[in-house]
């Protein structure tokens, strides 16, 4: 076995072993949150180094094609898991139980109440001029 073949076996286990702590975390953490948390890290590093592996594998064009993917992978990963944490909230009723500090429900309260100040007037805002 040559260093290049030990080398692209290495980045492939190491992914595989990365996407294996991902499957073991979706299927025994509890929520949908840490599920999400589970399969976004993970995922990410066993993808990045399968990816890796298969363009040290296919030579110079297969890696600069398996690089660009990466790229676009690091890029759009973290916005699909941002996006379906977001929805898993929005729909989630029992988030009491499992969140101790929820710092989306404070945002959207504050964001609640500054467009209430903003759309009602306040009542030194009513005096006329005859009044003043």
């Amino acid at each position: 076995m040559t260093p290049q073949e030990l080398g692209i076996l290495t980045l492939a286990s190491i992914g595989v072993f990365f996407m294996l702590v991902s499957s073991i975390g979706l299927v025994r953490l509890p929520d949908v949150y840490a599920r999400m948390q589970s399969a976004g890290k993970a995922t990410t590093l066993g993808i990045g180094f399968t990816l890796l592996a298969a363009g040290f594998y296919y030579g110079e064009w297969g890696l600069f094609r398996m690089i660009v993917l990466l790229v676009l992978f690091f890029i759009t990963g973290p916005i699909a898991t941002t996006a379906m944490a977001h929805a898993a909230y929005r729909t989630d009723y029992e988030r009491e139980i499992v969140l101790h500090y929820d710092e989306l429900a404070d945002a959207e309260a504050d964001q609640q109440l500054d467009g209430q100040v903003a759309g009602n007037e306040t009542p030194l805002n009513h005096i006329s001029d005859a009044q003043a």
